[in-house]
């Protein structure tokens, strides 16, 4: 089979890689870098400040958008769609990562798949019934079951390994992610103050009520160093060289990407067992499950005694790698390049027929 030729389509709300902030940016941007390590040909659709060397990035805004705004999404969305379907060479498939790129679906002449970057929205799973053309793809098995609209496949999102050096644990827990109630934020602080380990918090506030009210004087009363955003280097050494993540979440996580983050560099993860969490930690081997936050506090003070971490790099290469990623995705494109022609081939009998 011919090299396949793939869109993809991004955000118009952050760069792609991401500098700082953007989960789904950083997984564009791994999955374009690894299709085309495996010979596809790849071009992505995001905005004019990313950089992405060797790959051609077509785009309508010529810097990310941020705040994120539905009708900025929708403008960049439908100009993407009538690019490709202008392209003279064609796609073999649209893969488009924003609802607002399936609300333009029409624009699309070529099969179409949408990765699933969000948690359950009845709005959104209305969109998707509306389109049964487009192919839906969950980032884990607990997403997909919460999903009401029709789900496809499931691919795990993956990363580039070489990306996360194995380092000396230098003692202390991290929270990494938006300080948001249901990421657990109090009850990472609680778990370190109980086990009596340092902590260092690395987020950005997502609901500054909440944060003064609750997350501030935390942070004050039990020492807590808060480092605000990383990105880069920067964040995958914060990430090495913590002796455990803490990964307390109070919802359905679709997926967290952190989670792959830590145990790429051989960090432990000590988790609640909900949304994906359970899919990605090997529970014992990775890292820990618990059914609530105060049940990490044993784990975080044994966890520099319980893990190899040199083993955890290892599972976790070999489960969570960029390439993984796109040759789980190669398959669903080559299935949809096989759907489609035969697709044509019926219309150009029933035309042959007429």
């Amino acid at each position: 089979m011919d090299s396949l030729r793939i869109a993809l389509v991004s955000t118009p709300f952050v760069p792609v890689p991401p500098t700082g902030y953007g989960g789904t940016e950083l997984v564009v941007g791994e999955l374009a870098r690894s299709l085309t390590a495996l010979g596809a040909e790849v071009v992505v659709y995001a905005t004019g400040d990313s950089t992405l060397p060797g790959i051609e990035v077509r785009s309508y805004f010529s810097r990310a958008q941020w705040p994120p705004d539905r009708d900025m999404d929708r403008m960049h969305a439908a100009w993407c769609l009538r690019d490709a379907a202008r392209d003279p060479r064609g796609f073999d498939v649209v893969h488009v990562h924003s609802p607002a790129a399936v609300e333009a679906a029409r624009f699309a002449p070529f099969p179409m798949i949408c990765t699933l970057h969000h948690d359950l929205d009845p709005a959104l799973t209305a969109l998707y019934r509306a389109a049964p053309q487009v192919k839906l793809v969950a980032i884990s098995r607990s997403q997909a079951r919460r999903e009401r609209a029709h789900v496809s496949s499931v691919v795990h999102h993956g990363l580039d390994p070489s990306r996360f050096p194995l380092r000396e644990d230098q003692g202390y827990l991290l929270f990494l992610g938006r300080y948001d109630r249901v990421k657990g934020v109090t009850q990472a602080i609680e778990v370190a103050a109980r086990a009596g380990i340092p902590l260092v918090m690395a987020g950005a506030t997502h609901d500054s009520d909440y944060y003064e009210a609750e997350v501030k004087p935390l942070i004050a009363a039990h020492g807590v160093m808060d480092v605000g955003p990383v990105g880069g280097e920067q964040k995958a050494a914060l990430i090495a060289r913590a002796r455990a993540l803490l990964f307390p979440i109070q919802w359905e996580e679709p997926f967290g990407l952190v989670m792959i983050e830590a145990m790429l560099s051989g960090v432990p993860v000590l988790a609640c067992a909900r949304g994906a969490a359970s899919e990605i930690v090997e529970d014992g081997i990775t890292g820990v499950l618990c059914d609530d936050a105060s049940e990490l506090v044993p784990a975080a003070r044994a966890a520099h005694h319980l893990f190899d971490r040199e083993k955890i790099q290892r599972v976790a290469q070999a489960r969570w790698s960029a390439d993984r990623m796109a040759r789980d995705y190669l398959r669903l494109y080559s299935k949809a390049r096989v759907q489609r022609l035969v697709e044509q081939e019926v219309d150009q009998e029933s035309a042959a027929g007429a």
